[in-house]
């Protein structure tokens, strides 16, 4: 059977340079340099199989969101190979995809047709989503109105009810109260029953846990080992 994701050998690098508003502290740190690089990933090479909820655990900063990136094709490694195979749907943020001066309704429905559905499948989750969220109250105004936490909730809800091979998620069960993150857990669960795939990034080893088969561990930007795990009840 072939993966649904396949990473070989992924580096990252950026580049930090010295900022006119910060150039005398960063003159004293690093006097002989006015820029350095900063690997952020080294030679990342695993694979996904098709049914596979994998956990990549690692504490801020260590590269998952770089990672996550990459594999959803926002950001392009300095070296190796990613093959994604069939659709994706991703959540990182709720800025990505969202427009703040349009409705929740129109954001979900433009969110629809950039992944390819159509005007009748859109509409037959658009009740679901909000529900969901739970911001019937304010679904036709501007999203600028809403709250961090309504935005948070609307963007996985979105991310969640739409059809895919393939979920990236980053965080994902640090949204909203926990209330909000057990229904998010109860609703992963049943997407992992319909035989999707997934990687879903977090630095709470507990949560990967709940619903994961395999967690990889990032340090630093690599890989240092994995372990195969049993979904422990909340």
């Amino acid at each position: 059977m072939e993966p649904v994701i396949s990473c070989t050998g992924i580096s990252k690098s950026f580049q930090r340079t010295l900022v006119p508003i910060s150039f005398l502290q960063d003159r004293f740190l690093h006097p002989l340099r006015g820029a350095w690089r900063v690997q952020a990933l080294k030679d990342i090479t695993f694979a996904v199989e098709k049914g596979e909820w994998v956990g990549l655990y690692g504490p801020n900063g260590c590269g998952k969101t770089t990672l996550l990136r990459i594999l959803a094709g926002l950001m392009q490694p300095d070296s190796g190979s990613v093959d994604v195979r069939g659709t994706i749907s991703s959540y990182f943020d709720f800025s990505a995809g969202f427009h703040d001066e349009r409705s929740a309704v129109e954001n979900l429905y433009f969110h629809g047709l950039f992944r390819g559905m159509s005007s009748q499948e859109i509409r037959s989750i658009i009740d679901d989503i909000i529900a969901f969220a739970g911001v019937e109250s304010h679904q036709d105004l501007p999203v600028k109105c809403f709250s961090t936490g309504m935005k948070l909730r609307l963007g996985f809800a979105a991310a969640t009810h739409m059809k895919a091979d393939v979920y990236l998620m980053d965080e994902v069960l640090a949204v909203g109260d926990r209330a909000f993150q057990i229904q998010c857990l109860e609703k992963l669960t049943a997407m992992k029953a319909t035989g999707a795939s997934a990687l879903l990034v977090s630095h709470n080893l507990q949560h990967l846990k709940r619903v994961c088969d395999r967690v990889l561990y990032l340090e630093e930007g690599a890989l240092t080992h994995e372990e195969c795990v049993h979904a422990v009840a909340h």
